[in-house]
């Protein structure tokens, strides 16, 4: 899915309101979604259940992996949650988006 990373860097930068460099590496893009992951869970819990919304990940799943894990590791945990889901919906787009049909006719 390497090659949906420019994509998904967008989208990311969009939903989550932050300023991310288009040619960042997946590792990279992991670790500051990470930071900032951290960072809005210690101050605004609301903000990161909106951004869950946002993208569309199970609050039930990132529940599980903050109850299960307490290690500052459980951030990149739910980073990589979030950076699979934008994934997911970039190739759901890709395959369920029909072009027009051009039979010749004006489309009103």
């Amino acid at each position: 899915m390497i090659t949906l990373l420019p994509e998904t860097v967008s989208q990311l930068a969009e939903d989550a309101s932050l300023k991310l460099n288009p040619q960042i590496s997946y590792e990279a893009l992991e670790t500051l979604l990470a930071q900032q992951l951290e960072i809005m869970i210690s101050n605004n819990f609301q903000q990161f259940v909106l951004l869950l919304y946002k993208i569309d990940v199970a609050e039930q799943k990132v529940r599980d992996v903050l109850a299960a894990d307490l290690s500052p590791e459980v951030y990149r945990k739910i980073a990589a949650m979030l950076i699979e889901r934008q994934q997911e919906k970039i190739i759901s787009r890709k395959t369920h988006s029909k072009p027009p049909a051009n039979d010749g006719e004006e489309k009103w």
